[in-house]
């Protein structure tokens, strides 16, 4: 692939996460109840829910189906450039039905693997909601922050995310990788896992007050923590993680880090005080624990 393909800037933004489960109402209450997400009413895919601006980003979608993740394309000119470079590069694509579309409030999509197996939609012109998003709770929630997903091979993984979608490298801690595909430290982080799957699914909160008070909330409730409160010393996030319905661990994040061109990226050492600056450890996901072991 051209240097020219390999820089050029073809993620927009992390639009909204699909999450497969096998109880979709229990997810929902969890969605509004806990998590403080705006349901959005809809025939095609009842259980979709806001966090901002956008129509939706989250869909709890049926257990036939699989989890996904979508990442809006600049234009439809790199879309079709991007599906050329996909199958140069041997990684499993195909462009989205209408009705899987219609489905996901996209223009056109391309369904996508990475090489661990993660599903990625690729993704263009994304709805946009004309009503001000309005919280289910008080949970103090901006949007849509970011992702963590398992990769068995953070190499090949890297390819697609660098290579081909422009993403760009921030920071390294061992080998888990920070991706940054906008302003931000990062909307994306790989971590070394001998499985795919999403690791976790963060949303940003207004203030480090609502972390804490969301700490308490999640507590109250008999919620298990998971990491946190704690604070990455790569991204400046402060962050809270708890475990959701079905495997599925959800975060709240304040302070991510903006970041420029003149950012060079660093390599943390692989140890706890590298995840975490104020000590917080976690013990029931391997993904987040500093070990080279895995």
């Amino acid at each position: 692939m051209s240097a020219e393909s390999s820089s050029r800037r073809r993620s927009v933004q992390l639009c909204y996460v699909r999450l497969a489960v096998s109880q979709p109402q229990i997810a929902a209450t969890f969605a509004t109840d806990v998590l403080g997400l705006q349901h959005v009413p809809n025939e095609l895919e009842p259980y979709l829910f806001r966090s901002d601006e956008r129509y939706h980003t989250l869909c709890l979608a049926d257990d036939s189906q699989r989890s996904s993740i979508g990442i809006e394309i600049a234009d439809e000119p790199e879309l079709d450039r991007v599906a050329k470079d996909l199958a140069n590069d041997g990684f499993a694509a195909r462009e989205a039905t209408k009705e899987e579309c219609a489905k996901r409030f996209v223009r056109r999509a391309l369904i996508v693997e990475d090489a661990t197996g993660n599903g990625i939609d690729l993704v263009l012109r994304p709805a946009q909601s004309g009503r001000r998003y309005f919280p289910s709770r008080d949970a103090g929630v901006t949007g849509l922050q970011g992702v963590g997903l398992r990769s068995t091979s953070i190499a090949d993984d890297l390819r697609l995310w660098t290579s081909i979608l422009g993403a760009r490298v921030t920071d390294r801690v061992g080998e888990v990788t920070y991706l940054g595909i906008d302003e931000k430290h990062h909307r994306v982080a790989l971590y070394p896992s001998d499985r795919a799957g999403l690791v976790y699914v963060s949303y940003g909160v207004e203030s480090m007050d609502a972390v804490m008070q969301n700490n308490y909330f999640v507590q109250e409730r008999q919620i298990k923590i998971v990491h946190g409160p704690g604070r990455e010393p790569a991204s400046g996030q402060i962050f809270l993680r708890f475990a959701g319905p079905e495997g599925y661990v959800f975060s709240y994040g304040y302070g991510l880090r903006d970041i420029d061109a003149r950012h060079r990226s660093r390599q943390f050492t692989m140890e706890a005080s590298s995840l975490c600056e104020w000590g917080s450890r976690c013990t029931d996901i391997a993904e987040l624990q500093a070990t080279e072991a895995r």
